[in-house]
């Protein structure tokens, strides 16, 4: 007998849920921790740390290991096309890196974690993750402020460590904007699809959330958790109301994609080099200091637009990098360049960008606003947590950078939108059977005898045939 074949997102099969569940809390501990661990163990970025590689090791085989290849190996193909493209260029970038050592480890570190990722959400389903995810914020909110109360010269930024910091509370998280991204994500987390969860939890979890993150002053997870909820919500209304009208071509589609990757592109390149931008970075008190690090970054873009120093071959490596001469003063401890997109473009250069804002916002949002039917708060969820970590990286970096956890909350919403699950419709209730033995209605048989009338009697002879 014929065997029907299977798809990559056929999981009718059983997986191996305990073993999936293991790794996924395994995940979400080594990505919520690792601030901490690398930031207050003085590990330098170039070196790695070894405990949390193993541990992303660890977890990488228990996803595959739950999935059961040997019997459906269809199921490692789990990462969407888009994604795979914009992976696949910043392999192709370490032909040309300055230091492709650095840049070997930093990638596999992110190429590990991102299908991680997308294989533990397939395995485990839209609820199960949500609530998992949902169970870590709350765990690491709490502990962030057990942390700030209990030892505050640990949860507390103090006078002696840097200027302007003093007095913002950073809970176990290393560092104030961190602590401030964790809170920002938890309150999105917790605003839309509330699914099973009871009212109190829902409300106390943004309350609480909302408090650390005003407590941490993160200026930049402050401005932005309104606009991603108002956005977020607004993507979701059009997807309502619009996505089942705009029913576009395919050739439309590509047509809107090919314009707006024009548009980035001329955006990103011609708009870093006018005269406000220029102006903008070059005083170093706007955003904190921050466009100081900027004006070396845009430098070095402007001299090679295209191809970049290669993935991950820009900070902290060896002598040969290209900042080592423009760091001065407190640049010397500077290990990114606040600016995912400028760290982007000077590694992996503009091509190398657009692909990535392709796959992490234009590829999402246009799922989100065009494709009908997605239930109104999973669209909404989904929607804010893109904008929020795409929309954070104007002044952080962690767009494609390994582990950092506005790269993998992000891979967590792309991945909750691959899974057919969260973006079905809620299912229409069928209308109740009518019961075999009732009686007929008259008004659907205007012209029967009066003497059918009566309750009609059940044959199990075939259709058309009449009692003798």
């Amino acid at each position: 007998m014929a065997v029907k074949a299977r798809g990559i997102n056929d999981l009718s099969q059983p997986v191996r849920l305990p073993v999936a569940m293991v790794a996924m809390g395994g995940l979400l501990a080594l990505t919520l921790l690792g601030p901490a661990m690398t930031i207050l163990t003085g590990n330098s970025e170039g070196a790695g740390n070894l405990g949390r590689q193993a541990g992303y090791l660890l977890v990488f085989a228990l996803a595959v290991v739950a999935m059961r290849p040997l019997r459906h190996p269809e199921r490692l193909l789990v990462v969407p096309w888009p994604l795979v493209v914009a992976l696949a260029w910043c392999w192709l970038s370490l032909v040309w890196a300055i230091d492709p050592g650095v840049g070997v480890r930093r990638l596999i570190l992110t190429t590990l974690v991102l299908w991680s990722v997308f294989s533990l959400v397939r395995q485990l389903g839209y609820e199960r993750t949500l609530l998992m995810v949902r169970c870590a914020l709350v765990l690491v909110l709490i502990a962030n402020f057990a942390t700030s109360l209990l030892f505050p010269v640990i949860g507390i930024h103090q006078v002696a460590e840097a200027d302007g910091l003093a007095g913002d509370w950073r809970g176990m998280m290393a560092h104030k904007n961190i602590a401030g991204l964790a809170c920002a994500l938890t309150i999105i987390l917790f605003a839309f699809d509330r699914r099973n969860l009871p009212y109190w939890a829902m409300g106390g979890s943004i309350v609480g959330a909302g408090i650390f993150l005003i407590l941490s002053n993160s200026k930049t997870s402050i401005g932005l958790i309104v606009a991603a909820l108002i956005l977020g919500s607004g993507v979701a209304l059009f997807n309502r109301r619009f996505a089942s009208v705009l029913r576009l071509s395919r050739a439309v589609r590509i047509g809107i994609v090919v314009v707006l990757l024009a548009g980035l592109t001329a955006l990103f390149h011609l708009g870093i080099q006018t005269d406000a931008m220029l102006e903008y970075i070059s005083d170093p008190t706007n955003l904190t200091g921050r466009t100081s690090i900027w004006v070396p970054l845009v430098r070095y873009y402007l001299s090679n637009p295209m191809l970049g120093t290669g993935y991950g071959s820009f900070w902290n490596i060896n002598a040969a990098s290209p900042i080592k001469g423009d760091q001065q003063g407190w640049l010397l401890a500077v290990s990114q360049g606040h600016n995912g997109f400028l760290d982007l473009m000077i590694t992996i250069g503009l091509p190398g960008l657009i692909l990535v804002l392709a796959a992490t916002l234009i590829w999402p949002l246009g799922r989100l606003l065009l494709r009908p039917g997605i239930r109104f708060v999973a669209c909404a969820l989904i929607a804010s947590i893109v904008i929020f970590c795409i929309g954070h990286n104007g002044t952080e970096s962690s767009l494609f950078d390994r582990d950092t956890i506005g790269q993998v909350f992000l891979m967590l919403a792309l991945a909750l939108l691959a899974n057919n699950e969260a973006i079905a419709p809620t299912p229409a209730r069928r209308a109740p059977r009518p019961d075999p033995g009732a009686e007929t209605d008259r008004s659907a048989r205007p012209h029967a005898d009066e003497r059918t009338s009566r309750p009609a009697r059940r044959y199990s002879s075939s259709r058309g045939s009449r009692p003798s």
